[in-house]
């Protein structure tokens, strides 16, 4: 996606050791030496930056700024997970289609939704979009506009690609959740079309929004079929107030759950192999 930001770096000479990580770090190679040794970019090359701030975040001494970020603006790095409980949270994560009927603290959600801002997304578009449903209120609301779409419209008035859930009007009718399972949160998650990496950002982000949503003690369920709802009604898809520049991918139920597994069964290894380019 183009941008009209103009991408700058500074430099401190007061505080710059000349140790040219960043240079060496910058995968676009528009960071050279200048005649005093100091980091600098090239000419052009601010249309060429890919906004990676990987000169910013590898400086040991803080010296440089990317286009007005400082170190002072950069987050503080802190201990990560031993590959032990990385490994436990996969392993244990399963979808969760049993909520209580309780909100999420709002603390819970804002770490939540600040978190998805270091999502990573390729070429550094970051053409994503988040709509939450931040309380049971509101995902009661939504529940209620399916149930009534569905149940007031024959087989022949929906939409061809969600014809098959007129199965589920007596489901609907008799009080059944069947699209969001009882849940008092969703995320919806939106990307432009013009991303060069549409096809996957969206997803690499519910897949990181799932794990440290886990890590809270949540529960979360991919929602394909609510996804396709939304898609398919105009005005259903209104009421998730994405913006005209981007396109609903998918929808991920997470709340406090009702059930606690007991175990994690093992699972029948996916195929794989070796990469060899040996004659």
């Amino acid at each position: 996606m183009s941008t009209n930001l103009p991408m700058t770096i500074e430099v401190d000479p007061k505080r710059c050791v000349r140790c040219g990580l960043c240079m060496n770090d910058c995968l676009a190679k528009v960071i050279i030496a200048s005649d005093k040794g100091l980091p600098q970019m090239i000419s052009g090359g601010e249309s060429r930056c890919f906004r990676c701030r990987h000169c910013l975040a590898i400086c040991p001494t803080g010296a440089l700024s990317w286009n007005g970020e400082t170190s002072n603006s950069c987050a503080t790095l802190g201990e990560t997970p031993a590959p032990e409980m990385m490994e436990n949270l996969l392993r244990q994560r399963r979808s969760v289609r049993a909520y209580r009927r309780e909100n999420v603290s709002k603390e819970t959600l804002d770490r939540l939704a600040q978190a998805m801002n270091y999502v990573p997304t390729g070429c550094n578009d970051r053409a994503l979009f988040f709509s939450y449903s931040r309380s049971i209120e509101t995902t009661d609301e939504c529940r209620a506009a399916v149930a009534k779409y569905l149940t007031t419209r024959s087989d022949e008035e929906l939409p061809e690609g969600i014809k098959r859930y007129g199965k589920f009007r007596q489901a609907l009718a008799s009080g059944e959740d069947v699209f969001f399972r009882n849940a008092p949160h969703f995320v919806a998650i939106s990307v432009s079309p013009e991303a060069r990496d549409a096809h996957i950002d969206p997803y690499i982000a519910a897949a990181q929004f799932e794990m440290l949503a886990c890590s809270f003690g949540l529960g979360t369920c991919w929602d394909g079929m609510a996804t396709s709802l939304f898609n398919a009604v105009p005005k259903l898809y209104a009421r998730l107030n994405i913006p005209d520049e981007f396109t609903l991918k998918i929808v991920l139920l997470f709340g406090i759950p009702v059930v606690r597994y007991a175990r994690a069964p093992l699972l029948p290894p996916y195929p794989a192999s070796e990469v060899s380019f040996s004659d």
